[in-house]
């Protein structure tokens, strides 16, 4: 019986689904770098700064242990061009930053920001875990006022939410057991960092058509180098499993998890999608406490029907209704009436027919916003239009940290500090090079599943322009890039006169200027110009083509400009949909007097617009604010369209 019962086994795990193409590394130490960003202050100094990267490391390395390295990093000590591009998103957007998808390189970032304000240092912290792809779903955040306390709170912080990355697969033959290799699991035990019950938010891993990205560094810190010849494997990226996660149920010796999953799905990690070439997850520093959950909806009936709905949880799983597992209702929010320890098994229902299941992480009594629509069909159209909007928000943000790096680039210059502004520009160039990858990846995805509406179509088509309008700047930026480079080498070069370099400075800047439509700036620029070289002719008379093409033709055209780049630009984004009859014919105006440099500087005042409209449409409520939202949505079409079409005629010029 027993080799019958093994050979049973033997042909059950042959016949289940093979995920050899996901390594779960189980030898592979961690590199957990902690990458440090503080706000100027006189009491941050760089001896304070130095003094918190040690404690961290003491207080982190010996939690670590034999799993990995950890590795403090001060932005303030490494010049821009050495940072990742990780780094510089987060420089630039701040914690919402790690959220973004992006290739798997194996790292744990942890960020942590100090700050001093009102006598007190505040701390904040969050990772992106490069193994999962996934992010610790909370900001941490601590204040003390003794400075000798800072590195030990900020290292109890981290190292509550350090998170052990693992590979999961379905255990063949049932339905909910689960089999995760962790991770690093066999270079130590692991009864320090996983116990029974913990809980593991889970990725779905999805092959690209890139290489790799090439190690970050070792244990030890150390560059790996391929072998020569060799080829880089095909990259990975990954995103969050919806409302799935894993519950350890059994910590082996050999570095293998035990746990059940929950799930909204019927099949919590399913096989059949091709384009998934296997799951990891990530720990989760959860607690016991009270549960507070917000339904959100697209469907304003909702509020009426409010009575028909309940909402109940247990920690045990999702079982039959218990009258002490029914959530109290009070001002728009439903409340556990007890603690509940690590995990929420959430059920909604809608009177008898009509119920969602939800696994929730337990990380603290704030509300936790749950989509719930009443209408099934409606759920499907809204979870897909949420998809396409978290895209949005994404090239948003690209776009924005696009003018932002040109801005900044263009200060550099100015300041003839080209080397930096070499180092700025890469950077802002390699950021939304990931950003246009990693989304591009995301829409191919949302176009192979079945439109739920013509509406969900359009706002797909939205986001595709958005990002050829991002990846058509960061080709402006490529140019910029090899401009900087030629004039950082010539200033290193000591047979450039100092007359030719300073006026190889004052051209390049001129091409950066009028690339974004400041003339005024560039006019100044060529004064400067004519400063050096008197007598260039050719100089002079770019200086007055350039001064005619500015001056306004006729009167209606000088309003046209100053609604379009001083009034429109201040309006509330509640107000755009109003302003579009007027921005086009403004538009109109500007098309007609040929003016392309009013348009290109247009063009830059759109991606702020356009970003300003999606943080807008995020903060509203789908049940109380549908028709504001309709009303936004609709601005950003016109006024992506619109761009468009700018954006067309600038390149004719």
């Amino acid at each position: 019986m027993h080799r019958l019962a093994l050979a049973a086994v033997a042909l059950a795990l042959a016949a289940g689904p093979a995920r050899a193409q996901l390594d779960p590394e189980p030898k592979a130490p961690y590199l957990w770098r902690v990458v440090v960003k503080a706000a100027p202050h006189p009491l941050l100094t760089p001896a304070f700064r130095d003094q918190l990267r040690r404690d961290l490391a003491a207080a982190l390395q010996p939690a670590l242990g034999p799993l990995g390295a950890v590795e403090v990093i001060d932005l303030a000590d490494l010049p821009r061009d050495r940072w990742e591009a990780l780094w510089q998103q987060f420089d630039d957007k701040g914690f919402p930053a790690v959220e973004a998808s992006r290739d798997l390189t194996g790292a744990k970032t942890h960020f942590l920001t100090l700050d001093y304000r009102d006598g007190r240092y505040h701390l904040a912290a969050r990772q992106h875990d490069g193994f999962s792809g996934l992010a610790s779903p909370v900001v941490r955040s601590q204040t003390v006022r003794a400075p000798e306390l800072v590195g030990r709170t900020a290292g109890l912080m981290l190292d509550r939410d350090f998170g052990l990355a693992g590979t999961a697969e379905p255990v063949p033959g049932s339905k909910d057991e689960v089999r995760v290799t962790v991770r690093g699991g066999q270079l130590g035990p692991l009864d320090k960092v996983v116990k029974a019950g913990d809980v593991f938010a889970v990725s779905q891993v999805f092959k690209t058509n890139r290489p790799a990205p090439p190690p970050v560094r070792t244990a030890t810190g150390k560059i790996v180098a391929p072998p020569p010849g060799s080829v880089p494997p095909p990259g990975l990226t990954a995103a969050p499993r919806p409302f799935t996660l894993l519950r350890v149920t059994g910590v082996g010796r050999d570095g293998v998890l035990r746990c059940t999953a929950l799930s909204r799905f019927e099949t919590a990690l399913p096989t059949a999608d091709k384009k998934v070439v296997g799951y990891r997850c990530l720990r989760l520093g959860t607690v016991e406490s009270p549960v507070a959950v917000r339904l959100v909806t697209t469907d304003p009936a909702y509020q009426k029907s409010v009575g028909l709905v309940s909402v109940r949880a247990s920690e045990a799983g999702f079982g039959p209704a218990d009258a002490k597992d029914v959530f109290d209702f009070k001002d728009g929010v439903f409340r556990s009436p007890r603690p509940l320890a690590n995990v929420a098994c959430v059920t909604v229902s809608h009177g008898p027919t009509r119920s969602a299941l939800f696994p929730l992480p337990v990380l603290g009594p704030d509300p936790v916003a749950l989509p719930f629509e009443i209408d099934p069909k409606a759920e499907v159209e809204a979870e897909y239009t949420r998809r396409v909007l978290a895209a949005s928000a994404r090239v948003a943000d690209a776009r924005v940290a696009q003018t932002i790096c040109f801005e900044a680039t263009a200060r550099l210059v100015e300041r003839q500090k080209n080397a930096d502004a070499l180092a700025r520009a890469k950077g802002g160039f390699e950021a939304a090079d990931a950003t246009d990858k990693n989304l591009s990846d995301d829409l191919a995805r949302l176009r192979e599943l079945p439109s739920p509406s013509p509406n969900a179509t359009r706002l797909v088509e939205h986001v595709e322009g958005q990002l050829a309008a991002l990846r058509k700047v960061n080709e402006q930026l490529a140019a910029h890039v090899k401009t900087l480079t030629e004039v950082v080498r010539r200033e290193n070069d000591p047979t450039v006169a100092a007359v030719e370099l300073q006026a190889h400075n004052l051209t390049t800047r001129i091409t950066f200027l009028l690339g974004r439509g400041d003339v005024d700036e560039a006019l100044v620029a060529y004064e400067q110009l004519i400063q050096v070289l008197p007598t260039d002719a050719d100089v002079k008379a770019r200086r007055d083509r350039l001064k005619a093409d500015w001056a306004p033709k006729g009167p209606a055209h000088a309003a046209a400009r100053e609604y379009l780049l001083r009034t429109w630009p201040g309006l509330p984004p509640a107000e755009l949909e109003d302003s579009l009859k007027r921005v086009e014919a403004e538009v109109e105006v500007c098309l007609k007097a040929g003016d392309r440099y009013g348009l290109r500087k247009l063009l830059t005042v759109f991606s702020g617009a356009l970003a300003k409209l999606s943080e807008y449409v995020a903060a509203l409520d789908p049940a109380a604010d549908a028709k504001a939202i309709a009303s936004a949505n609709k601005a950003g079409q016109a006024l992506a369209a619109l761009e468009t079409r700018i954006a067309e005629f600038v390149a004719k010029e």
